[in-house]
């Protein structure tokens, strides 16, 4: 390999600046702080630095990944340096060197990290979980296929061989853990340092071969998180320009199509007790499964999966809410293969698919397809259950019928300029039911530190009777009169089933706009949110109708020395949040909320957050059967501080305290 001087400036910064917020985000409340501080942007008084282009052709030979850099598959190509420490302080000299080499082969990307260390008995590392890395010594690559910094993925791996694979989405503002894939990785440690190799399919990757035979172009970053007496980020970026080598004569042409068959069988054996003194087995009940999942690889950017009975055993179906006053219902994981494989093709920044309400389908079908530029995804699914979720805005309900139901769901997004632009549709069906969704949502980048969302969408929905039936806290009470004065938790007729109206077609919109500025020395954000009362998304994750809602926020940062011995600056951030949330159908206020938060950040991996917030909220309605809010969802005062502690003064150990009070 060898260095190009054509180079682009800025690019290494617009490559770690994403914004990070958790799915599970209060539309009134802050940002998720992990993820504020994984943006990696605070700042220094330094110039940007320009990005190299590096050269590179298609290897036919392959390394063997064992951690042991000696492998003659990395002689003689070019080490690419770690030059910069891009947290806490943005951009300045990295002072830890750090030597990373990376090739391609037709089928993988291959990199191997070397990575000395003058500090080698405070190393933090141990074998982990998958994605269990966040607080350890880890090197990682991050591949933007696009180069739009709109979608990237990041691989990790620490001195042990642990891996972490991460997909950092900015159009649906979301920095996404459990994103898995395939790949390999394999550590070692010496009295120096230690070294990391990865083999990362390029399928993986979404690299695909260019359709005008011109070289192919990626954004790639090298990281690697350095914890000592302050916890620091070292980083670089190149352009990395893939050419193919000319090929032999004779030589057969790699084929991209290949096939993956994953059979499954389960076994499950029920027990009924009697609930008597003894409690004893009364009956057994086993339960048989079997089924499949196929995965086509049709070419290198276009793939067919299909699932027959996916196996239910890897989904969780209890997961508890977070609180007791908390009136929506939890997110729950996906771990169903082609539902895993496929999501990543459907994201936006309202969860408009969410496969989990896809319960116990006979057959799943997906059809993906990606270049640099776009993608596009087709997902169906043949369920033998109906499964949605019935949205207020005090809560939410959770529709469950044995019901034959279809889904099916189309994305196609393009990318250009730092910009996104897409389109996105949902149907579902059952017997006198459907729910039809059209999306239009776009991203834009208007500097390193700035970035605007935005989405709108429009529903029509139809449902019928039984679906508010199932609703109901007694049986028929679809054809009783409401109550005025039915004691709360006793009522027949409650908010979720005037919700499912079968009387009318429902037809509504939903409208979010988000502007995002997080920079070095200031923090910033406005949020708009707009939902009209009859909209319903019912393959997807929207909890909350029937508001209007504005969120905005304004902080400060400060650096300074803490300790003389402190290898970088630690950090200061202060900052003010506030929103209201007024109901869509009257008007009436539902929610007002402020708050100040400050956090300290720096010597011995200390990391202290305070909080104080004030909530005056609507938690219920007096009258069940009344949609109306004003003096009927009567508001009540809540003050509490949150507080968040954590210190590793020494390797082995980690003080860690948090409450809420």
């Amino acid at each position: 390999m060898n260095r190009c001087k054509g180079l682009r400036p800025f690019l290494l910064v617009a490559l770690l600046c994403v914004s990070l917020h958790s799915l599970a985000q209060e539309i009134l409340g802050d940002q998720d702080p992990e993820a504020a501080d994984a943006q990696l942007v605070d700042g220094a008084e330094m110039t940007s630095p320009e990005v190299p282009w590096v050269y590179t052709y298609v290897r036919h030979d392959a390394p063997i990944i064992d951690g042991d850099l000696s492998d003659g598959f990395w002689h003689n190509l070019h080490e690419i340096p770690i030059d910069y420490e891009v947290f806490p302080v943005r951009l300045r000299a990295a002072g830890v060197p750090t030597r990373v080499r990376v090739a391609f082969t037709d089928t993988y990307l291959y990199a191997a990290f070397d990575a000395p260390d003058p500090d080698i008995d405070n190393l933090r590392s141990a074998v982990r979980e998958r994605d269990g890395l966040k607080e350890d010594d880890y090197v990682s690559l991050v591949l933007d296929p696009a180069g739009q910094g709109l979608r990237k993925y990041e691989f990790r791996v620490n001195p042990h061989g642990s891996q972490s694979d991460v997909l950092q989405d900015t159009i649906s503002d979301r920095y996404l853990y459990d994103w898995d894939t395939e790949w390999q990785a394999s550590a070692k440690i010496d009295a120096t340092g230690f070294s990391v190799e990865m083999a990362i399919p390029r399928e993986a990757l979404r690299i695909t071969p260019d359709e005008h035979d011109q070289p192919l172009k990626l954004l790639i970053m090298f990281k690697r998180h350095y914890p000592r007496q302050v916890e620091r980020t070292l980083a670089t970026a190149v352009e990395l320009v893939l050419t193919e080598e000319p090929p032999k004569a004779n030589a057969p042409v790699p084929s991209n199509r290949h096939l993956t068959v994953t059979p499954h069988y389960v076994y499950d054996r029920d027990e009924e007790r009697d609930i008597g003194a003894r409690f004893d087995q009364v009956e057994e009940q086993p339960r048989h499964a079997a089924g499949a999942y196929l995965n086509y690889q049709i070419s290198a950017d276009r793939s067919f999966l299909m699932t027959v009975k996916p196996n239910y055993a890897e989904v969780e179906s209890d997961i508890a809410r977070d609180s007791i006053n908390n009136p929506f219902d939890p997110y729950e994981p996906e771990k169903r293969e082609l539902f895993v494989d496929a999501r990543e093709y459907f994201r936006t920044l309202n969860e408009v698919v969410y496969t989990r309400n896809i319960i116990q389908p006979d057959v799943g079908l997906a059809h993906l397809w990606s270049s640099p530029t776009a993608t596009s995804g087709l997902l169906a699914a043949f369920d033998q259950q109906t499964q949605l979720y019935m949205p207020d805005n005090l809560g939410s309900d959770v529709v469950s019928l044995v019901d034959n139901s279809q889904s099916v769901a189309f994305n196609y997004e393009h990318q250009s300029d730092k910009r996104s632009l897409g389109v996105l549709s949902t149907l579902r069906t059952a017997d006198d039911y459907h729910n039809a969704v059209m999306s239009f949502n776009g991203t834009g980048n208007l500097g390193i530190d700035d970035k605007v969302r935005g989405q709108f969408m429009v529903s029509d929905t139809r449902y019928p009777q039984r679906f508010a039936e199932d609703l109901c806290d007694s049986a028929g009470c679809t054809d009783l009169d409401p109550d005025a004065e039915c004691e709360l938790g006793e009522c027949d007729i409650t908010p979720y089933v005037r919700r499912a109206d079968y009387d009318d077609p429902l037809r509504g919109y939903n409208l979010q706009l988000r502007y995002n500025h997080d920079g070095p020395k200031s923090l910033y954000w406005a949020r708009y949110y707009d939902v009209s009362p009859d909209f319903r998304a019912d393959l997807g994750f929207l909890r909350r109708v029937d508001y209007r809602a504005v969120n905005l926020a304004y902080g400060r940062k400060w650096y300074f020395q803490a300790k003389g011995d402190d290898e970088s600056q630690s950090r200061i951030r202060a900052y003010l949040i506030g929103g209201h949330m007024r109901s869509h159908s009257d008007n009436e206020p539902l929610e007002t909320t402020v708050g100040a938060w400050g956090e300290f950040r720096g010597s011995y991996q200390t990391i202290a957050r305070l909080g104080w917030q004030h909530r005056n909220r609507a938690v219920n309605r007096i009258d069940q059967s009344d949609l109306s809010a004003g003096d009927n969802t009567p508001r009540f005062d809540e003050h509490y501080w949150q507080w968040f502690f954590q210190t590793a003064p020494y390797v082995p150990w980690t003080l860690h305290l948090d409450g809420r009070s």
